[in-house]
């Protein structure tokens, strides 16, 4: 189990109009905040199109994530969705994937 402490950053998760994930960008991003010694990425948070993104583009995502950190940064992966039985999904993805965390927000928190 992953201890979290120190500075946890939550970049944005760019998407284009079909909600397909710029991994590109997000790529850039999480490099940057590697590079300013962050002590963890909070991915698919509070920040960006995440609550409209389906699980596989959320994969997709945290996929690209944890290769860059290359296991040198802690990502933190948010599992919110508007149905239990899709928290779990994401909840399982993340597990799965590799994530050190999962974050759950509330439900009243997304449109």
């Amino acid at each position: 189990m992953a201890f979290l402490s120190g500075l946890s950053a939550f970049p944005i998760t760019l998407s284009d109009r079909e909600g397909h994930v710029d991994t590109a960008a997000l790529r850039r991003l999480v490099a940057r905040l590697c590079s300013a010694q962050v002590d963890s990425v909070g991915l698919l948070g509070s920040t960006g199109t995440y609550m409209y993104l389906s699980r596989e583009e959320r994969r997709r995502a945290l996929s690209t994530a944890l290769e860059e950190t290359a296991g040198t940064v802690l990502v933190v992966v948010g599992v919110g969705a508007l149905r239990t039985d899709e928290a779990v999904k994401l909840a399982q993805d993340a597990k799965g994937l590799g994530a050190a965390a999962g974050l759950l927000a509330t439900v009243s928190y997304a449109p």
